[in-house]
């Protein structure tokens, strides 16, 4: 919790008034008073440890313990000791500590409250002619207002004046200036950086988006992060061994102030402040880039992220109907039927409609006004336009029974092909074009994807309520690794869930629908920039950008400032322990080590405050937005180009000689005049002025090999051509003017698209310095992958658990040897007890390395199998079905490579009769090509269908050894991962057990021999009296051997199958007097200690 102004207030007069006294007291004792000095530091100290006492009872009284404590009892002591000066160093450091935090959380809070602090208050409305100030909770939706120039924009809304320059800076994060137009949304909190304008308002002012982002702030800063919460507890852990090694070092050296300067070593002071000024600096970092986080828990969920689940619609796409394509009947203009097309859906309010209107407009076509419009609800709309008889719907509508032309049919299968849907238009009676309208994936999804697998994302999914088709399309241009598709709300809950079984899951969505799933995830990301309210509630994260790309931003900040926490706790511990030590043994003095403990918490605190910095790598600046839209721009121009070259190629399935020949003269005319201009301008002008805003020029590499291949294709067109100026082409140069025209159309459209990703990557910003460890995929590495993330998951309390008890063995090994050999007793217990746990002597684990549902099993405690018997089987369905799939893909690669080794044969042929060469070697390279191509899809192909068959295989879990089954794990219907933990144990010698103990009574261990009887009995069988024999004893801990502990094994047996492994048993032990030291016994094999 942030302090209160008064409580910075006194903490400040604190600092002041024992800083004082510090400097006053350092005077007197150098003019030769020190008797007058130790008064003054005394005085200095007293007030501090005043406060810290009331603060400690305080936190007492509400359930909380004072981890302040040792700072508390350092100044006491010194006080009483009459170490004085050491005393009010502690006093200065505490309150200066206190006074560090407060600047340090003061700084990281400022821009999220510069939010709240610029809300606007009034705004001004236009009533008929005038103009009126009013308070913005006054403004009711459809209101028009004025924004002033350099004025805060109140409400959400619509801009009505022709345009408007926005400062977007404080909502969205884009640093430079961005021009928004008429009709248009913006959004309030953003500045108005260029003339007045008009805009019409949209939303009361409580449901703005400045709103909603200055209640999420509130929100965001009540929240603590478990991370922080556990150093809360580290801290704890140094009290009590800070009061044991300071009273070992008292007792051994019987001098007080050694422990006293232990003590004073050990103040934790601003050392568990460093957990949260990093994570409230880190939420800083991300609000100043658009990204609202509700707190440390969720920033630190973000951090352990390992799997990523997206919504689609709205989240990796862009959320509605665009146009995708124009399909036209032979030598109709594309422009001109959309213009029609829009014409007369102006009068329609289908959502069809406005896109096609927005599409026509968007393109600057005059639309006109349409008369004698009838629409039919669910097939389309008729009417008339210039006079002309127009119809915009459905196959069937538009046709009105007539035959589909060849065109028309191949629009509606690309149609299908793409998942999109096609609105046909006639005039007159006569279908003349096709619109394709889809769902476009998003411009930065790609790269958002790449950047998530760069941090070590090892999965991302798409859960969708789409169809399965229109899901798997967007899936494949993105390279995920599961779609779920048609899920309704309960069951993405259900998907959220699942993976949450297997890492900590991040769901990003944007809808209503997605609120559930949100809310269940580990991290919950809301696309609050155009989502629901109802997800923006729901979620952990807030994306107040509208972009996805944001998504692996935020994971990038919330694990650099992770780890820069738990830099700082990790080296203020050691550093802390350190000097314990130091002082323990006398190299450190009380006032030294205070100057040092003080020194290392200042020094953490500051390590913290690097969150608030951006991270980006040193020399690398994002390149302006504005110049990435207008690089796209210029691929948008050459789209009719690329569209007319389509329609080309298409016309020459039926094109007569002369007419063939004149299309492919105008693809040259096109191709030379707009694709290769646009190339050479690429080469020389714009790769020159970005490759400074990329991390290296590899990727402008593989662009200009991409040009060269343009430019090939372009001239075996340009040679075609000559060809066909003075003589009527044949079947076969048409057939290769055709492929020529369609290789460079689909390399063209490629190459854009390969290259508004990498203005995405110039334009953005990099993800930081953090060295994100790169994880393979889940689907490629089967069970290691999934045995990466179990580790994963562990390594991070594995590591917490060992600093917990590093900070624990200093203490431990200074005073335990000591302690025990002053009060250790002479009595002996006539015999020796322990705890241990059941082992199988040569047991075999039998794991799957495929995921499924367990659909059998044969196998149970007690089964006695051979090597190759099936233990149980997972359900095979799947995997049949991928082989299935598999073998036909196969049979139709060796037919496709036989048909294309046949004509290969057939062009040899031809060239070796004498046949004109210069032609037939272009066609004998072509055939030669796709012979090549068909000879690796066929190697591809069965590849895939060996990896099938194997899967198949494995669904059928077999025991790799002879023996008995000792353990099992596995029930039919569970579902298994792809490196669940072992199923069965098979054990070559399951009569024999193995019990492994600690032992801790080490005055017993010297009667204890190897073949000692032993006794237990296990948890799961209290009544039952087990009997075995010790077969092995080892020491734990070198040095004193008092202190020691001991790890004893002993075997018994297990002739009943009773004792099962991971059972746990209390041992007694007798001891033999009289045995020799280390004996074996007869019949007890040696085995090395593990």
């Amino acid at each position: 919790m942030s302090p209160t102004a008064k409580e910075r207030f006194w903490r400040r007069a604190l600092i002041l008034f024992s800083l004082a006294s510090l400097m006053a007291g350092l005077v007197v004792a150098f003019i030769g008073s020190p008797g007058v000095a130790r008064w003054i530091w005394a005085a200095g100290a007293v007030p501090v440890a005043a406060s810290l006492a009331i603060a400690i009872i305080r936190d007492l009284r509400a359930g909380r313990t004072g981890v302040d404590a040792i700072a508390f009892l350092s100044m006491a002591a010194a006080l009483a000791l009459g170490e004085t000066l050491a005393g009010v160093i502690v006093a200065v450091m505490y309150a200066g500590g206190n006074v560090l935090e407060d600047l340090a959380v003061g700084r990281a809070e400022r821009d999220l409250r510069s939010l709240v602090d610029r809300a606007p208050r009034s705004a001004h409305r236009r009533v008929a002619q005038e103009i009126e100030d009013v308070p913005i909770d006054a403004i009711r939706v459809g209101d028009m207002l004025l924004v002033r120039a350099g004025e805060v924009v109140p409400v959400d809304g619509q801009i009505a004046s022709s345009e408007a320059s926005l400062d977007e800076s404080a909502v969205t994060g884009e640093p430079l200036p961005v021009i928004r137009h008429a009709g248009e949304a913006v959004l309030s909190g953003t500045v108005n950086a260029g003339e007045a304008f008009e805009m019409q308002a949209s939303a009361l002012a409580g449901e703005s988006a400045y709103a909603g982002i200055v209640a999420l702030v509130t929100a965001a800063q009540s929240a603590k992060a478990p991370f922080m919460r556990m150093a809360d507890r580290y801290a704890l852990l140094l009290l009590p061994a800070a009061l044991l090694v300071a009273g070992a070092a008292w007792a051994l050296s019987q001098d007080p102030v050694r422990g006293l300067a232990v003590l004073v070593a050990a103040t934790p002071c601003p050392l568990i402040l460093a957990a949260p000024a990093a994570f409230i600096a880190g939420a800083s970092q991300a609000a100043r880039r658009g990204i609202l986080i509700k707190g440390g828990g969720p920033l630190e969920a973000l951090a352990r992220t390992r799997t990523v689940m997206f919504d689609k619609t709205g989240t990796l796409t862009v959320g509605g109907a665009r146009l995708v394509a124009i399909e036209t009947a032979p030598d109709e203009a594309q422009d001109e039927a959309l213009r029609l097309a829009a014409s007369l859906e102006q009068a329609s309010h289908h959502v069809i409609a406005a896109a096609i209107v927005s599409a026509a407009t968007q393109r600057g076509l005059a639309l006109q006004v349409p008369r004698n419009v009838r629409e039919t609800l669910g097939t389309g709309i008729a009417g008339e336009v210039e006079g002309a008889a127009l119809r915009v719907g459905s196959l069937s509508f538009v046709h009105q029974g007539t035959p589909v032309a060849d065109w028309a049919a191949r629009a509606a299968r690309r149609a299908s092909w793409r998942s999109a849907l096609t609105v046909f238009i006639s005039v007159d009676g006569r279908p003349i074009a096709a619109l394709l309208l889809a769902d476009e994936l998003r411009r930065e999804a790609p790269r958002a994807v790449r950047a998530l697998r760069d941090i070590g994302v090892s999965k991302i999914i798409m859960v969708t309520g789409d169809r399965p088709d229109a899901a798997e399309t967007i899936a494949a241009a993105l390279d995920l690794d599961a779609v779920l598709a048609d899920r309704v709300p309960s069951d993405k809950v259900d998907a959220v869930a699942m993976e949450q079984r297997l890492a900590p899951t991040l769901m990003v969505g944007d809808g209503i629908n997605d609120a559930p799933a949100l809310a269940a995830a580990d991290v919950g990301v809301a696309m609050g920039a155009r989502g629901a309210s109802a997800s923006s509630e729901a979620a952990d994260v807030v994306i107040l950008v509208d972009r996805i790309d944001s998504v692996p931003e935020a994971v990038a900040i919330a694990r650099r400032t992770r780890a820069i926490a738990l830099q700082s706790i990790v080296v203020g511990m050691t550093l802390s322990g350190v000097t314990m030590a130091a002082a323990a043994f006398g190299f450190v003095t009380p006032v030294a080590g205070a100057l040092i403990q003080e020194a290392i918490d200042i020094a953490v605190i500051l390590n913290a405050l690097r969150a608030l910095g951006p991270g980006v790598a040193a020399g690398r600046t994002p390149m302006p937005e504005t110049a990435a839209r207008a690089l796209r721009k210029g691929h948008e121009e050459i789209t009719a180009c690329l569209d007319r070259l389509r329609q080309i190629a298409d016309a020459l399935d039926e094109a007569p000689p002369q007419r063939a020949a004149d299309y492919i003269l105008e693809a040259d005319r096109l191709v030379g005049e707009t694709i290769l201009a646009h190339e050479r301008e690429d080469e020389s002008a714009i790769y020159p002025r970005i490759s400074s805003f990329l991390p290296d020029g590899a990727a402008l590499g593989a662009m200009s090999r991409a040009h060269r291949e343009i430019r090939h294709q372009a001239r075996l067109l340009a040679r075609l051509s000559d060809g066909l100026r003075d003589n009527e082409p044949d079947k076969y140069a048409i057939r290769d003017g055709q492929r020529i025209i369609e290789s460079i159309e689909a390399l063209a459209r490629l190459h854009n698209a390969q290259e508004e990703d990498i203005y995405e990557q110039a334009a953005s910003p990099p993800l930081g310095r953090e060295r994100a460890r790169t994880i393979e995929r889940a689907r490629t590495e089967g069970a290691a992958s999934a045995l990466d993330r179990v580790s994963d998951a562990m390594r991070g309390a594995r590591w917490r658990r060992r600093l917990a008890l590093g900070a624990l063995a200093l203490a431990i090994m200074l005073g335990s040897v000591w302690l025990y050999g002053r009060w250790g007793s002479p009595f002996r217990s006539p015999s020796v007890t322990a705890e241990g746990v059941v082992e199988a002597i040569g047991a075999t684990p039998i794991e799957t390395r495929i995921s499924g549902r367990i659909e059998a099993v044969y196998c149970d405690r007690g089964t006695k199998v051979v090597a190759g018997q099936i233990c149980a089987e997972i359900d095979p369905g799947p995997y049949r079905t991928i082989a299935s799939q598999s073998k036909a893909d196969l049979t139709s690669a060796t037919r496709r490579l036989e048909q294309a080794k046949a004509h290969l044969a057939r062009v040899r042929k031809q060239i070796e009769s004498g046949r004109p060469k210069a032609r037939f070697m272009t066609m004998l390279e072509a055939a030669q090509r796709r012979v090549a191509a068909e000879e690796e899809s066929y190697a591809s192909s069965r590849a895939a269908l060996r990896a099938a068959e194997d899967d198949l295989a494995r669904t059928k879990i077999a025991a790799p050894v002879a023996g008995t089954v000792v353990a099992r794990d596995a029930e039919v219907g569970q579902t298994v991962g792809d490196a669940h933990k072992a199923l069965f144990l098979v054990s070559t010698d399951p009569g024999v057990v193995k019990i492994d103990a600690i032992l801790h009574e080490a005055d017993e261990i010297g009667e204890v021999r190897i073949g000692s009887p032993a006794t237990f009995v296990v948890a799961s069988l209290p009544k039952r009296v087990f009997s075995g024999q010790v077969t092995q004893i080892s020491r734990l801990a070198p040095g004193a051997a008092k202190a020691a502990s001991y790890r004893i094994v002993l075997d018994a047996p297990n002739a009943d199958l009773l004792l099962a492994p991971k059972m746990t048993a209390t041992i007694a032990i007798e001891p033999e007097k009289n045995a020799p030291s280390f004996h074996r016994p007869s019949g007890v094999e040696p085995r090395p200690i593990e």
